[in-house]
């Protein structure tokens, strides 16, 4: 899908090259799953697509789990990202990405919360909502469930499907790739849809 079918005011709703869901500029995306479900591809997926349109992003990375080298190799051009690391709290990631939502010039702040996502009350989420929407940005965000209820323009959960082992003898040990899907858990325009996806490991 291109940024023609994609809406007006959108970053994009999906990658064209790869069928990838992306987030919509001056709206609130989620996407959530569990452990090896691909969300944190996803993640790279999203920051390497808007590099590649010559824009800036922000990575809000609670945990600092985030691997430069690795988005690196991916194809994220580093340059044209800002890495906020908060060595776990989550109260600083949420200041942090409130604050840069606020900000002019970055087409999407992402924000990595991890397994651990703290409860939102629904001023603070619907400040963020209202926020995003001043500044034209698109706030990404990235956790085992879901954040902002209502103010999330779109959430997408992703599924591990299949695991795919490589390596010598009948019973190899080496994880080669994992299959992931994704669906679609709240949509306020015409729910998109992705197919499964491999994850080389």
């Amino acid at each position: 899908m291109d940024d023609a079918t994609a809406g007006e005011g959108a970053l994009g709703t999906g990658d064209p090259t790869t069928k990838r869901p992306v987030p919509i500029r001056g709206e609130i995306t989620e996407i959530v799953g569990g452990p090896s479900s691909g969300r944190t591809s996803h993640l790279v997926a999203c920051l390497r697509y808007v590099a590649s349109r010559g824009e800036t992003a922000a990575l809000v990375d609670t945990e600092e789990v985030f691997d430069p080298g690795l988005a690196s190799r991916a194809g994220v051009d580093l340059r044209r990202l800002l890495w906020v690391r908060c060595g776990g709290h989550r109260d600083v990631a949420l200041r942090a990405a409130d604050m840069l939502v606020r900000c002019p010039g970055f087409a999407l702040v992402a924000l990595d919360l991890g397994e651990r996502v703290p409860r939102l009350s629904t001023t603070l989420a619907f400040r963020l909502k209202f926020a995003v929407r001043r500044t034209d940005v698109a706030l990404l965000i990235i956790g085992r469930r879901r954040l902002t209820g209502s103010s999330a323009a779109l959430a997408i959960e992703t599924l591990r499907e299949g695991i795919e082992w490589a390596g010598p003898g009948a019973a190899p040990t080496r994880l080669a790739r994992v299959r992931t899907t994704t669906r679609v858990l709240r949509s306020r325009r015409a729910a998109p849809g992705w197919p499964p996806l491999w994850w080389s490991a």
